[in-house]
This record gives structure tokens, sequence and C-alpha cells, in this order.
């Protein structure tokens, strides 16, 4: 599988997936012609360790699961519970299971503005499941920065870093 980076584009918020990294330069968006500012030294011992679009240190990885299938099957399910005799419930439990264990990891900036999705390469070291307190944290700084406030609020605690999330 060819390593790639999904994201929306910043200048019409369409999706864009480019290969990453790569020698050449990634293609501008198709929609509005902007070219992406991918940074290769995201990529770290052939692990990614920041995020190739914004540069964001804090990064989680999760299942690359389809969501859409998954509630694809659950609903299908649900209307042939009657049907089934309600079996159709269990089996659309061990389908759903049976395509999470075999889904792959994607690793996902916590950037609310970014959110830029990679997959292919490896979690760094510093890469961890997924963390509310991170994610409200840069949702809150994503609400500071929309009502025109620099930085953290000194109220909230101290900045999250890196090294808090294993």
């Amino acid at each position: 599988m060819t390593p790639t980076v999904a994201f929306a584009c910043r200048q019409c918020g369409r999706p864009v997936e480019r290969p990453f990294p790569s020698a050449a330069p990634p293609a501008r968006c198709a929609a509005c012609g902007t070219p992406p500012q991918l940074d290769a030294a995201a990529v770290v011992e052939g692990a990614i360790a920041s995020c190739p679009l914004c540069r964001c240190p804090m990064l989680y990885r999760q299942r690359d699961f389809n969501q859409k299938v998954g509630l694809a099957v659950v609903v299908v399910a649900a209307v042939l519970a009657p049907f089934t005799w309600y079996v159709s419930l269990g089996v659309a439990a061990l389908i759903d299971a049976l395509l999470y264990r075999l889904s792959g990891e994607v690793v996902v900036c916590y950037r609310t503005k970014c959110r830029a999705h990679v997959r292919g390469l490896a979690p760094g070291p510093k890469v961890g499941p997924f963390d509310l307190s991170i994610h409200d944290y840069y949702r809150m700084l994503a609400r500071r920065e929309e009502q025109g406030l620099d930085g953290p609020d000194p109220s909230a605690g101290p900045p999250l870093d890196s090294m808090s999330h294993h």
C-alpha cells in the first residue's frame, strides 16, 4: 500500500488525497488549483511523527474502519431482525467485529482545522490512541482563533505537549 495523506483543501475545503512522502511535488487541488504544502520531515525513521500538512506534533491513531459500511450492516440487520428472530443482529455484530479487526490503522492530526489522515505509514513513538482531553484542548484553541484570540486560555491550565501523549 502506497502511503497517502488525506485532508481538506485549505482554499476550497474539498477532500484531497496525495501520495506521501513523494519525491515529486504534490499535485494541485483538482477543484481550485491550490498546491498543498506537505512537509516530508514529518516522517522520521519511516514513521509519522508530526502532521505533514500543519506540522502539529499531536497525532493519534485509530482503526481505519469505514463507519458507513458498519452502519449499513447494522441497519440491514435491524430491518431483517423481525424476520430472522433477531439472529441477524448477532450476525451483524460478528460481521462488524470482523471488518474492524481486518481494517488497518490511520494516523489523524488533532488540530480541528487540519484533521489530516495519514495511511500506510507506521505511527511514531509518541502517537497514541485518541485522547478526549487533547481533542478538547485543540477544539478550545480553534474557538479562540475564530474569536481572534491567540494561544490557549490562561484559565484552562497548562498547554499539553507531545510528551503527555503516549
